[in-house]
């Protein structure tokens, strides 16, 4: 079957674009949904997917709208049969779709043709052959369409007052250390004691205030946390929205986190130097792109071992082999 190329910039007044993943996902699709924005620099563009995640994104891609795709209406684009006319109605402006899934034999696509959308693409918002970069596999069928882009492009713009108001949660002016100790999948998580060490140490070391930052995933880790920072006089930021945390990280000198989402989104910032820590997963196939990301990993043979989102492994040993005296090095070589 011939690929049909994207639409001609005059032929598309309205875009939608469907992505429903994590975080981190959708920041590595930020280069692509830039390239698009920039071929089609006068049509209204709404984003489906999860609205916090896709409000980060509004200000930079200028987004018209976001809609929140688990609201109930959006699942006949899930099924079969014929689509109910508020759907169809609701989608009737669109000239051109974007699907960003995991799986390409998705049944959205189709549907949104049945809906009367005239050009729907779908991408890749996971490796295909389990080895390929993220940015690359989206890169490469934007360029079957007839799209190039370069994917160490995408930088995130905050609103403006995002951007410009008070953080009390940066008490005094210097410079910030922001630490993330945790992320999706414990698996992947480098060991509490091993932060707690480094965060120490640089604090010390070069005058730093130091920030930790901690989500849902983060819960049961909660408690020591605050007890930690009240210790060392250093800030928490739990359960904040992501907009205000963005804010947080843009203010940090130096940004320390496991294979995170809250990792992607201080690399996508103009703010902090990024030290990021793999393990199980493949920097190779999800590290943040950019020149102010410095990557470490552990001296584990059998890693990367992940497969999917499966990590075989009970306890990491690819992130207990990673000393804190090495990450200690780069971070200090940086902040030096």
């Amino acid at each position: 079957m011939s690929i049909i190329p994207l639409s001609p910039p005059e032929a598309v007044k309205s875009i939608l674009i469907w992505h429903q993943g994590a975080l981190g996902d959708l920041l590595l699709a930020g280069p692509a949904l830039m390239a698009v924005r920039d071929r089609y620099p006068g049509a209204r563009l709404v984003g489906l997917g999860h609205p916090e995640r896709w409000g980060l994104l509004s200000t930079t891609l200028s987004l018209a709208e976001v809609w929140d795709s688990s609201e109930s209406r959006w699942a006949p684009l899930l099924g079969d049969g014929p689509l109910p006319a508020a759907l169809q109605a609701r989608l009737a402006s669109f000239q051109l779709a974007l699907i960003f899934s995991p799986n390409p034999g998705t049944p959205v696509p189709a549907r949104l043709r049945q809906a009367g959308i005239a050009a729907v693409h779908w991408l890749p918002s996971f490796p295909e052959n389990g080895r390929e970069a993220v940015a690359a596999g989206q890169a490469r069928h934007l360029a079957g369409l007839g799209l190039r882009l370069e994917p160490e492009s995408f930088r995130l713009a905050l609103p403006v007052t995002a951007a410009g108001e008070e953080i009390p949660e940066l008490p005094h002016p210097g410079a910030w250390l922001a630490v993330a100790p945790g992320s999706g999948q414990t698996g992947k998580n480098w060991p509490l004691s091993h932060y707690y060490e480094v965060a120490r140490a640089l604090a010390w070391e070069y005058k730093l205030g130091v920030v930790w930052l901690a989500g849902p995933a983060e819960a049961a880790a909660l408690p020591f946390l605050k007890a930690l920072a009240v210790a060392q006089g250093q800030a928490l930021l739990a359960g904040a929205s992501l907009m205000r945390v963005a804010a947080v990280l843009s203010r940090c000198r130096l940004f320390l986190g496991n294979d995170s989402g809250l990792t992607h989104l201080a690399a996508a910032l103009d703010g902090p130097e990024v030290v990021v820590l793999f393990g199980p997963t493949d920097p190779g196939v999800w590290a943040p792109p950019g020149k102010r990301v410095r990557i470490l990993t552990g001296t584990c043979a059998q890693a990367p071992c992940a497969r999917g989102r499966a990590i075989p492994c009970s306890i990491p040993q690819c992130l207990e082999d990673l000393s804190a005296e090495r990450v200690l090095a780069v971070a200090g070589a940086i902040l030096a």
